[in-house]
């Protein structure tokens, strides 16, 4: 199966569609899919990772290395550009 070609035909089928609740569904579906591919994305941590991270943490607070929220977002930004 082509999936780029089953795309481009679903495309132009849409392109033709007047039943607004038929676009509802479909908007709908979409929606369930892209909801449950995160789901199925996520994995919970171990108790032992749990109480790891939170170690490290506290650590961290009390030795007073700490970042700033501005450096957060600029780490994950960086991390996940692209």
């Amino acid at each position: 199966m082509d999936i780029h070609a089953e795309k481009e035909l679903i495309k132009s089928e849409l392109d033709k569609v007047e039943d607004i609740h038929l676009v509802e569904a479909i908007k709908n579906m979409l929606a369930f899919g892209m909801a449950k591919r995160y789901e199925e994305s996520l994995n919970p941590m171990s108790e032992e990772v749990f109480y790891k991270r939170n170690e490290d943490s506290q650590k961290a607070i009390k030795d007073n290395q700490l970042i700033s929220q501005t450096e957060a977002r600029a780490y994950f930004k960086q991390k996940h550009a692209g």
